[in-house]
């Protein structure tokens, strides 16, 4: 055997090299866990996409199987129209807007004496509408209520709202008919919200002396009339506080849900006797 098979046949095969310790990859922040506090603290415009995923999943046994067949796209009718058709017919109609956004609705307004309330944006005066309430005097002669949609914050705006009217005058307000559960749910957690608005259309519904039709257009819009000796808003709190989308479905019939061509008589009447 030759000295260099002798040497190779003896020699210790090399010891292998260490494997490459795996690098870790960076978590990207949507593969990140989700601190459902943090994201229920958010403002649901402010959430993501997956936060907004984790949201439906962590509302998921609040869900009802039934639901409205309103289709609002299909009533040519909407918001718009509404307070248009009454404001139009009042003369040197005073008008308030609660909620103004874009302005797409306070634009569409043609009354000159217009004042439009909005913490964020839109409208002619910047503040909450606790804050503009809380020192105005003026008496308008149709309000229009869109802010926050939260029970509690749209009772006082209605009640307010009732305060700051002129005799004959009206309020109306938006969102009173969500027509599924996740449109309704609060906190909120869809595209589409309403929030629970609908608890302050049973409230009118039950105060004497509010003469109160809910048309069944653009998602619900209640418009009423506040009579002579009319009680004040009634608080059903206690009752609704922590009721949810199913309590509105078993019991819309408690609200004087009116088609566009019955509440149109409705407003035609009272312009008429007031005129």
């Amino acid at each position: 055997m030759s000295i260099l098979k002798r040497i190779l046949g003896q020699a210790k095969p090399p010891a292998p090299k260490p494997s490459p310790k795996p690098v870790a990859k960076p978590v990207k922040a949507s593969e990140a866990p989700l601190n459902m506090d943090e994201v229920l603290a958010k403002e649901w415009s402010q959430t993501t996409p997956p936060e907004r995923a984790a949201l439906a999943e962590h509302f998921k046994d609040n869900a009802y199987p039934h639901s409205f067949e309103w289709n609002w796209k299909k009533i040519n009718h909407n918001r718009m129209a509404l307070v248009t058709y009454v404001t139009s017919q009042i003369p040197d109609c005073a008008y308030l807007e609660i909620g103004c956004d874009q302005n797409a609705l306070f634009d569409a307004v043609g009354a000159l004496d217009k004042t439009g309330v909005d913490p964020g944006r839109g409208g002619t005066i910047r503040k909450t509408s606790d804050d503009f309430f809380a020192n105005n005097e003026k008496k308008f002669d149709f309000v229009w209520v869109d802010g926050l949609h939260e029970y509690a914050q749209v009772h006082r705006d209605v009640a307010n709202s009732i305060a700051a009217l002129k005799p004959g005058g009206y309020i109306a307000l938006h969102d009173l008919l969500p027509t599924n559960w996740k449109i309704e749910h609060m906190p909120r957690m869809n595209l589409g919200w309403t929030g629970d608005v609908w608890k302050v259309a049973m409230e009118i519904a039950a105060t004497k002396g509010l003469d109160f039709r809910l048309v069944a257009v653009d998602h619900g819009c209640g418009i009423f009339r506040v009579m002579e000796g009319a009680e004040p808003l009634a608080d059903l709190s206690k009752e609704l506080a922590d009721e949810k989308f199913g309590y509105l479905y078993e019991n819309v019939g408690k609200l004087p849900v009116a088609t566009w061509e019955e509440t149109k008589v409705w407003i035609d009447e009272n312009l008429s006797a007031n005129s």
